[in-house]
Parts: C-alpha cells; sequence; structure tokens
C-alpha cells in the first residue's frame, strides 16, 4: 500500500513539474514572446552602450566630429528601429491576446441561454 501511495505522490510530482512545459500553449507563446522582447532589448542597449563608447572616443580625441556625428546618427536610427520593434511586438502581442480572450468570450456566450428563447 505504501508503494502505491509514493508511486502515486511521484507521478503527481511529476505531472506538476512537467505541466508548464507540456501545458497550454499560451504558456509557451507568452515565453517566446518574452524572449524575442528581451533580445530586441538587449540588442537596443548594445547599441546605447556603443554610443557611450563613440562619446568617450570622441571626448579623448581618437575620432573627429563628423565621423562621429555619423557613426552617431547610425547608432541612434539603430536604436530607434529597435525601439519601435520593440514597441510593435508588445502592442501586437496585447492585440492577439486581446482577440483570444473576445473569441473565447464568445463561444462561452454563444450558446443559447438555459430556459430562454433564442434570437434570430
Amino acid at each position: 500500500m505504501a508503494i502505491a501511495i509514493g508511486t502515486l505522490f511521484a507521478l503527481l510530482c511529476i505531472a506538476v513539474v512537467a505541466y508548464p512545459f507540456l501545458g497550454p500553449r499560451r504558456y509557451r507563446l507568452a515565453s517566446e514572446t518574452f524572449v524575442t522582447r528581451e533580445k530586441i532589448r538587449a540588442g537596443r542597449l548594445r547599441i546605447y552602450r556603443k554610443i557611450n563608447d563613440l562619446e568617450a572616443d570622441y571626448t579623448s580625441g581618437d575620432l573627429t566630429e563628423s565621423d562621429f556625428q555619423l557613426q552617431r546618427d547610425q547608432l541612434r536610427i539603430a536604436a530607434a528601429e529597435m525601439l519601435r520593434e520593440e514597441s510593435r511586438s508588445v502592442g501586437a502581442h496585447r492585440d492577439e491576446q486581446l482577440e483570444q480572450e473576445i473569441s473565447r468570450i464568445r463561444k462561452q456566450t454563444a450558446g443559447p441561454v438555459e430556459g430562454g428563447d433564442t434570437l434570430e
């Protein structure tokens, strides 16, 4: 009897631990979205560091003013594109979640009310 209870408990523990990895699709989508956003954010921060390094090089006299302005403008444009992509991915994910929630509610309320008339 104790072996059966121990085995059942072990299987229950395995199921609880494995559920987020094998469970509903929304958990996987959320983690994929998070990873994508973090990659974009890391790229944007990398560009900001390059801008800081560029400013340090200019201050130390390693770059001419024209080279500094050209490279700085290119990096700023890249950072702006990253910001746009980051905000687009966040907005698209929110829109997608909203649409899924609306369809789920519509499916729930699509059936006739018990004891009531249907409208057609």
